[in-house]
């Protein structure tokens, strides 16, 4: 059997940060049948895991924690994607047009939530760690079910240190608030998180389970993480040796379009986050009209960005121009991809091309012919502009991609400062603010702590 049971149901998703552990307590005895918490303050810590139905039922809760709205539930990709190049605000929402044009306020709330979100998740990842160091149960499945929390926690402050740089390291988990008022913690350099982004992942590495369901990681989905940290670091030889082990091991779907509609295509999907009817996300309600809002919309630079004839266009649609990868508004129940082949892909041609290899070009190509264009030459005089360029028309819309890509080829300030009525402040660096709210509940930082140029 294997060590996670996947057949899974959902959790409320419970925002209060002092409840970030309740996932791993609303738990019957069978490890995939929870229960629904009512808000708490404080819990037994011998109440969270005890057993191994106990603490596979506290990862799976961990997996339900990344579907929250701010983690993978939409708002990662309407706040990144406004904030770069890639959308455009057609809405209503004041909150949102800040991150268009790139001047956040301190008291964001959309900012604010994003912050919160993930310290969430790491908190519930924190705590498992910790009660599996504690408790007496078979060492095999212990040490999987760490690495799948580990694993959890540098995704979460990978996703963190890209857009405010360093941040307070939290590594053990609180149960109430009086833990988090009583251990307050300073910022964090931003080499120091991402060392600790490295440690996770090498030990998540070491003890995760080579295969199984794309809704968890497993080592594909880990090496492809830990190959993308390294390329941030400009660890380029390292990050082609963690990839190389996943190079043939999916193919890309026939069709760009069978991509997208509900389930996650395995043929291609490396890992994605599961929603359903009953416990969606957000995405096709603010990229639509029919049954939407409409609140996002492709950019201007990303629609001029599709070559003639790329058939990737075919996940835009109307008069208006909406983005069509997620056909359900009404109840968000499209699957949501962190990572694809053809990710993996795009990859290896920009780690190829970095050194030289002429091999670079068949790995990009692979995408380009998929999308039914022609072939490209990529090399180490072009490879930058080349790769953002298909990583644009790749991943629109779908999660973090866009932003972050500018930022780790160095060419954000080049996009982001040529957008139309934007506030571009060099200072910034393209970071976020520290979340006023922050500032002030947590002891540990202060005002001169905050991002520069806000």
């Amino acid at each position: 059997m294997s060590i996670l049971n996947f057949k899974r149901k959902k959790m409320k998703k419970i925002k209060n940060i002092i409840l970030l552990f309740a996932i791993a307590i609303g738990l019957s005895s069978c490890a995939d049948n929870f229960i629904e918490t009512e808000p708490t303050t404080a819990v037994s810590p011998e109440a969270l895991i005890t057993d191994i139905p106990s603490a596979r039922g506290a990862v799976n809760g961990l997996y339900d924690r990344l579907q929250q709205t701010y983690v993978t539930g939409g708002y990662n990709a309407f706040l990144t994607g406004l904030f770069a190049d890639e959308l455009s605000h057609v809405g209503s929402f004041p909150s949102l047009a800040e991150f268009a044009s790139n001047d956040i306020d301190l008291n964001n709330i959309e900012n604010t939530r994003y912050w919160t979100d993930h310290f969430e998740t790491i908190n519930a990842a924190n705590i498992i760690i910790d009660k599996l160091q504690e408790v007496d149960i078979d060492s095999e499945v212990s040490a999987e079910l760490t690495a799948q929390a580990k694993a959890v926690r540098a995704f979460m402050y990978y996703r963190l240190v890209k857009v405010y740089g360093g941040v307070p390291l939290a590594l053990t988990g609180n149960l109430s608030a009086t833990d988090i008022d009583k251990n307050p913690l300073a910022r964090s350099s931003e080499s120091e998180v991402y060392d600790q982004i490295m440690q996770d992942l090498s030990d998540a590495l070491a003890d995760i389970r080579p295969s199984g369901s794309l809704y968890f990681f497993n080592e594909n989905s880990v090496r492809v993480l830990k190959a993308l940290v390294e390329m941030e670091l400009e660890k380029y030889p390292e990050a082609e040796a963690t990839l190389a082990p996943v190079i043939g091991e999916y193919t890309l779907a026939n069709s760009y379009a069978d991509l997208f509609g509900g389930n996650a295509n395995t043929q291609e999907g490396i890992f994605a986050i599961n929603f359903a009817d009953f416990d969606g996300n957000s995405y096709a309600f603010y990229y639509l009209e029919s049954g939407g809002r409409y609140e996002v919309a492709p950019s201007g630079d990303l629609l001029a960005a599709f070559e003639e004839g790329d058939n990737r266009t075919s996940q835009i649609i109307g008069e208006d121009p909406q983005i069509f990868k997620f056909k359900d508004p009404g109840s968000g129940s499209d699957d949501v991809y962190i990572f694809r082949y053809s990710h993996v892909l795009l990859m290896q041609a920009e780690l190829l091309a970095r050194k030289g290899d002429a091999t670079a070009s068949d790995y990009i190509n692979m995408v380009r012919n998929r999308a039914g264009l022609g072939d490209v030459n990529l090399d180490s005089s072009n490879f930058i502009d080349l790769i953002a360029h298909e990583r644009f028309v790749e991943f629109y819309g779908e999660d973090t991609d866009r932003l972050f890509t500018l930022t780790r080829l160095g060419i954000a300030d080049e996009e982001i400062s040529s957008k139309d009525n934007n506030t571009f402040i060099p200072e910034r660096n393209n970071l976020w603010p520290i979340p006023q709210q922050e500032i002030e509940r947590n002891s540990a930082i202060s005002i001169e702590d905050q991002n520069p140029g806000y």
